[in-house]
């Protein structure tokens, strides 16, 4: 997949995300799934900047506050690109766990900036589990459609 068509896939991502139902308080989430895929895909430079962007569009479409969401995918989009050595981007669960990184670190920081509550780790707990069982379904449909 190459830069534009990633940046499009991201944009495409956010506005399905915002329009999603919520269930229980919570809205399914589509772009840590597309982090965790570009951060196993792409070089370095291009997994951090698309994470940035994914974060950015995230900040846009949410009431949190701008920028924030960007830090915290760039983190982890550094993070899975210096351990891609070692990591193998066709296994699920890599997918998996990954994917519950990315969400639990971007909900992580909005709670620091909100406030923690048990309910609201709750719901980071519940937003982390979702986000790595989505996450390796994206990855499937992501490499089949649009490489």
């Amino acid at each position: 997949m190459n830069f534009l068509l990633a940046i499009a896939t991201i944009l495409l991502a956010g506005a399905v995300q915002a329009q999603l139902p919520t269930i229980l308080g919570l809205r399914l989430e589509l772009l840590p799934a597309i982090v965790v895929y570009s951060a196993l895909t792409f070089r370095h430079s291009r997994a951090i900047a698309l994470a940035i962007i994914a974060g950015f569009v995230q900040d846009s479409l949410s009431g949190a506050p701008f920028g924030l969401t960007a830090i915290a995918y760039g983190g982890v989009a550094g993070l899975i690109t210096s351990l891609r050595d070692v990591l193998d981007r066709d296994l699920p669960w890599v997918h998996m766990g990954a994917g519950a990184v990315a969400s639990a670190t971007a909900s992580l920081a909005a709670l620091c900036v909100v406030g923690f509550s048990f309910g609201g780790i709750g719901k980071l707990l519940l937003l982390a589990i979702i986000a790595g069982v989505v996450t390796p379904i994206i990855a499937l449909i992501t490499d089949n459609y649009l490489t």
